[in-house]
């Protein structure tokens, strides 16, 4: 009897926890520390530095590779928050970092040319996304 009540207790708990929606997604202050560990584990900031240099000499190739880097990160850490508007903004960042890593990686771009391409990518979605990861998660030493 005393097993029956034990396997039935183990039961309701794991409906309860189902139920509750605890789906082992990362809270907003989670997600913010997750990302910020592992941009630093990347060396993403010192990373983007270098980049934004051998982009100006004509190295494209680092560019992409870094940025693709960067993008990869953003959707892996959205795929993991349980903040779905962070989620979004972090999905449409990620989109965004890929894009722009895709066409400035084109050959013989000008650096006027490098200039047109990246306005382009200044959205008022993207603005808005980039608004809401700051208020979400204001301290981001690794990616600053």
């Amino acid at each position: 009897m005393l097993k029956k009540i034990a396997a039935c207790a183990a039961v309701l708990a794991v409906s309860i926890t189902a139920l509750t929606g605890c789906s082992g997604k990362l809270s907003t202050e989670e997600t913010c520390t997750y990302l910020n560990d592992k941009a630093a584990e990347q060396n993403l900031n010192q990373k983007m530095k270098e980049v934004s240099t051998a982009l100006i000499s004509g190295d494209t190739a680092k560019f992409k590779d870094t940025t693709t880097e960067a993008a990869s990160l953003l959707q892996d850490v959205a795929d993991r928050t349980s903040d779905d508007k962070l989620a979004d903004a972090l999905k449409l960042s990620a989109d965004m970092t890929h894009k722009m890593a895709e066409a400035m990686a084109a050959d013989g771009l000008s650096l006027m040319d490098m200039a047109d391409k990246l306005e382009e990518f200044d959205t008022p979605e993207l603005t808005a996304a980039e608004e809401y990861m700051n208020t979400a998660c204001p301290s981001m030493p690794a990616l600053d």
